[in-house]
């Protein structure tokens, strides 16, 4: 079995803020770190960082070789990582006051992803192989109907939301990571009570195990045979930025090491718990044996 992460690459400009800026407002940062990021890359480095092979595909620009050169010195392979000569590398601008973050994101070569990388790419996968995607990279649908059709196994986090997702062909989505906004949005329903979207989005992807991660209240998990809640531990977060990407990927890497459910929603728990307590995106996520 073999992991594929067909994902964003963003660098990251992190600015630590008193207050989030307003309209009109200029503000001066407390301190900026840049740093790696992006939710396909920090989901990569989380699968690594556990002790997975992962092949991380997607594209960057001219400026984009000490990215390359991070994933590959993190144990990930980079054969279906392309250079786009016409792009720049995607970025973002992320605020971070106590603890919280506002994101600002440039997608540039993320979102000059072709149908013709991604039949290159899903030539080297086999049906039992795990594909793991979010909302940062063009052609979802598509890649999503031909990795069906390879017979691999999708894993998506809704992340970001735009109403776009709501096209998707989610009913080939294996397993579906949200949190409370995604779920919400997702369900069709502005309260959030976990329990009742969970049900909402099982009603309307019955054939998909649900994912909910709700931040210091915790994460859930619902398909047809069982609902389960894992609590978070009591951490200062620091900086939430990777948190989600960081659960995400240690879930599904418990699932592809053997764990049960439960057991792989608290390894990831666990290991979110660490990343929020550090600065920065992929560089916050914990490598499996700080989890012991």
């Amino acid at each position: 079995m073999k992991i594929l992460s067909f994902g964003s690459l963003n660098y990251d400009y992190t600015y630590e803020v008193e207050h989030f800026l307003a309209p009109k407002e200029t503000l001066a940062a407390k301190s900026m770190q840049r740093g790696f990021g992006g939710k396909g890359a920090n989901q990569s480095i989380a699968f690594a960082r556990a002790g997975l092979s992962v092949y991380h595909a997607g594209r960057v620009g001219t400026d984009g070789q000490p990215f390359v050169d991070y994933l590959k010195q993190n144990g990930i392979h980079t054969d279906y990582l392309i250079k786009d000569d016409a792009a720049a590398t995607g970025h973002a601008i992320i605020e971070v006051c106590r603890g919280e973050n506002c994101i600002l994101i440039y997608g540039g070569a993320n979102q000059e992803i072709t149908t013709e990388q991604i039949d290159h790419t899903l030539k080297a996968f086999s049906p039992g192989d795990w594909l793991v995607l979010q909302n940062e990279i063009s052609n979802l649908p598509y890649l999503m109907q031909a990795a069906q059709k390879k017979g691999l196994s999708i894993f998506f986090n809704a992340a970001p939301y735009d109403v776009g997702i709501l096209t998707y062909p989610m009913e080939l989505v294996d397993v579906l990571c949200v949190n409370e906004v995604e779920a919400c949005a997702l369900a069709g329903t502005e309260t959030f009570e976990a329990d009742a979207v969970l049900t909402l989005l099982h009603e309307k992807y019955p054939q998909t195990r649900l994912l909910l991660t709700a931040g210091s209240a915790g994460s859930y998990y619902l398909d047809a045979e069982r609902r389960l809640f894992v609590p978070c531990e009591k951490v200062q977060a620091v900086d939430t930025t990777a948190a989600g990407d960081t659960y995400s990927g240690y879930f599904l890497a418990g699932l592809c090491s053997g764990s049960s459910v439960e057991d792989a929603m608290r390894l990831a728990t666990k290991a979110a718990g660490i990343a929020v307590q550090r600065k920065g995106a992929a560089a916050s996520i914990p490598e499996i044996k700080e989890l012991k």
